[in-house]
């Protein structure tokens, strides 16, 4: 896969990840609680992708023991990611979780010089300071109470850091799988750590109305399957640091969205969040594109 096509990758996996909050907000109303929620979503998740994994054929997704145990960490990372993000929003406004979340493009690049050996240039800096100023930008609906407690500051970081881990873990085990067979046992191991958590007797005892199944079908299809399928694809194109950088369109496909569905108007200092990310996004392609060494950045493609 190409580097431009890397991108759009995460371009789509953004704007499916964009569905979750107003979704998220439709869910709770009808009686969900962040880890119910996130329990089913991810259920359903795993027996979709499982439903393919027959279609397409068990014996490709034969996994060594030697890559399980990153495929483990990998799906609890990413119940960690959802989790502490869902948490924090007990505690603190939207608008700070995003902007403390949305940290973790540098945490990636910082965790990812390290331990990938990913040479990074000044453009892929530049294009991370200018991603979380955006987002804090656009994350702003004019809140000025931030005197919360530390809970949510800690949880929020939790997600953070979570998320870093993910996306730098797929890029480890997409170097020898295909990304269809990374993404169903991600999925597949974080929807086990949830019910290990939160045992789902309520998906069986009648608990959940309809309404409550399509809410929680939509998001394991839509926000789960497909954009964590997209987003290891576009980890596997254009390596761990610069998904995690292009990945900042996700909290704008989640305004657009909460515009449309929940009637919620973007202020003018959000709309300047809009083009500094946008430029951002661009100016790492134009860099990336043109660096000689993001051959080396990125992983191998054995799709």
């Amino acid at each position: 896969m190409t580097p431009k096509l890397g991108y759009a990758a995460i371009a789509v996996s953004s704007l499916c990840f964009g569905f979750l909050g107003s979704l998220g907000k439709f869910g709770f109303a009808l009686g969900y609680t962040p880890l119910t929620l996130l329990t089913v979503r991810f259920t359903l998740a795993a027996l979709m992708m499982w439903a393919v994994a027959l279609v397409v054929g068990l014996g490709k997704y034969a996994v060594t023991p030697q890559l399980q145990p990153y495929l483990i960490a990998q799906g609890v990372a990413y119940a960690g990611t959802s989790l502490g993000f869902f948490l924090a929003l007990r505690h603190l406004p939207a608008g700070l979780v995003s902007i403390v979340f949305y940290v973790h493009p540098l945490v990636t690049i910082i965790f990812a010089s390290l331990l990938w050996k990913e040479r990074l240039g000044r453009s892929v800096l530049i294009a991370a300071l200018l991603a979380v100023l955006g987002t804090a930008l656009v994350s702003q609906d004019g809140s000025t109470n931030f005197s919360t407690g530390m809970v949510g500051f800690a949880w929020v970081a939790f997600a953070a850091f979570a998320y870093s881990a993910f996306t730098l873990l797929g890029q480890k085990s997409t170097r020898q799988l295909n990304a269809l067979v990374v993404t169903t046992y991600s999925i597949t191991y974080c929807a086990l750590f949830l019910i290990v958590l939160n045992p789902p007797l309520y998906m069986f005892d009648g608990s959940l109305t309809a309404a409550m199944w399509l809410i929680g079908l939509f998001i394991g299809l839509v926000s789960s399957v497909l954009a964590i399928l997209l987003y290891i694809v576009g980890v596997k194109a254009i390596g761990a640091a610069k998904a995690s950088i292009a990945s900042a369109l996700e909290p704008l496909s989640g305004v657009f969205i909460a515009a449309l569905l929940l009637g919620e108007e973007l202020r003018p200092l959000q709309w300047l969040g809009v083009l500094t990310v946008i430029v951002a996004v661009f100016y790492l392609q134009r860099g990336a594109l043109n660096d000689p060494r993001h051959r080396e950045v990125a992983p191998t493609n054995r799709a």
